[in-house]
Formats: structure tokens, C-alpha cells, sequence
């Protein structure tokens, strides 16, 4: 057997150990509020919250099913000629998402003023997964930031960052050690995958215990 057949073969069993952790999670919380709930009656409002919650981890579930579609979609990796979204815009309504959170920043000013060559709905699916997967993964009860840099050639980089004590790095390794890979949280790839089909680029600089998350976007004059 090739190196590379073994190299792959890793790939894939860490993908679907990544896949099976993520599936796990809103089933085993959708089980237990199930099981509390049947252990003795409650009044209709406490049975309303325990739907509510239910509803939760089946809305988790399918949204990772659709995530998942992606892989197996070669259309996943294009982008229609005609795609424009106003990055301001994505980010007022990623910074909506998360109004009632005090742990999330999402900054919106004049360098966001610009169009990008990028599908709107999967431009913000794609900022989101990143942003839940920092949440995740941040050191201690830090807040997770999204603002933007200018770069050269009038091209934006969106930086997600923890503050103030960063990132656990090992939370992000495996898309720093393999970008082209398929091993590793599953909200990273998707995200990944999304941004290769809405015109973005994802980058994690990893180094000496430091972290910083990248999305590289081209504008539209």
C-alpha cells in the first residue's frame, strides 16, 4: 500500500471520528431531555421548554446533515460568475445572530464597506461555523472577535481571534497541518469547503502556542 493511500485512508477515519463526535453531541442532548421528561409529569409549559430544547438538538442535527451533503457535491466547490455579497451586510447579520451573547464581537465598520466575490447565505454559514468552533475551543471565558484587516490590492481578511487568552491550539491543528485534508473538527472543513465555493480561502497560523484564524476575500470593484 502507497504512502499516500495510508495518508488517506488516515484522513478519512479521523474525518468520520470527527463527524461521529459532532453527531453525538445533539443526540445524546436530545436523549437525555427526552428521558428526564418521561421520568414523571410536568405542566404544560415545562413539557413546551423540554420541546424547545428537543427542537434545538434536531436543528443542530440538521444542519450537520447539510453540512455533510457538501462533501459528496463537486458543485460545492464552484461559484456562480454572478455571486456579490456585501460583506458589511454578512457581518450585521452574523452580529444579530449573536446580540444576546456578550461573548461574541463581531465588528462592522468602514473597511467592511466593500462587495466580495462570495455566495451571501454561505459566506455567513461558513463565518459561523468558524465562530461556534472558537467558542468551543477558546482558553478560559475569553470573548470571540470577527473583524476585518485591509490588505494590498484592495483584498480583505477577516481575522477571528479569542481575547484575551486566545485559543486551545490543538483545537485547530489539524487544518494548520494538512489546509488540503479532510481530518479534523467537522465545523472547520465545512467551513472550509463553503469558503472554497463562495470565493473565500480559510488559514489558520498556528506557531508557538498561538492561533490566528484567516479569511482571505476577493472584492468586487
Amino acid at each position: 500500500m502507497s504512502r499516500s493511500r495510508d495518508t488517506t485512508e488516515a484522513d478519512l477515519q479521523g474525518f468520520a471520528a470527527a463527524v461521529a463526535h459532532e453527531i453525538r453531541t445533539p443526540l445524546s442532548a436530545v436523549a437525555g431531555e427526552l428521558e428526564l421528561a418521561l421520568r414523571r409529569d410536568r405542566s404544560p409549559e415545562e413539557y413546551r421548554e423540554v420541546l424547545r430544547r428537543i427542537a434545538a438538538g434536531v436543528d443542530e442535527l440538521v444542519q450537520i446533515s447539510g453540512d455533510l451533503a457538501l462533501f459528496g457535491d463537486p458543485a460545492s466547490r464552484s461559484i456562480p460568475e454572478a455571486a456579490v455579497a456585501p460583506l458589511d451586510g454578512v457581518l450585521v447579520r452574523i452580529r444579530e445572530r449573536y446580540s444576546k451573547r456578550d461573548d461574541v464581537e463581531i465588528a462592522v465598520d468602514p473597511s467592511t464597506a466593500v462587495r466580495v466575490a462570495a455566495e451571501e447565505d454561505r459566506l455567513l454559514r461558513a463565518l459561523v461555523l468558524i465562530i461556534e468552533h472558537a467558542l468551543r475551543h477558546r482558553k478560559g471565558a475569553g470573548v470571540v472577535s470577527l473583524r476585518a484587516v485591509p490588505l494590498a490590492d484592495h483584498r480583505v481578511r477577516l481575522l477571528v481571534e479569542a481575547l484575551p487568552s486566545g485559543f486551545w491550539p490543538q483545537a485547530w491543528k489539524a487544518l494548520a497541518d494538512s489546509p488540503d485534508g479532510v481530518a479534523g473538527p467537522l465545523r472547520l472543513r465545512t467551513a472550509q469547503r463553503l469558503l472554497e465555493g463562495a470565493g473565500g480561502r480559510l488559514h489558520v497560523a498556528h506557531d508557538l502556542g498561538t492561533v490566528e484564524v484567516r479569511v482571505d476575500l476577493d472584492p468586487i470593484s
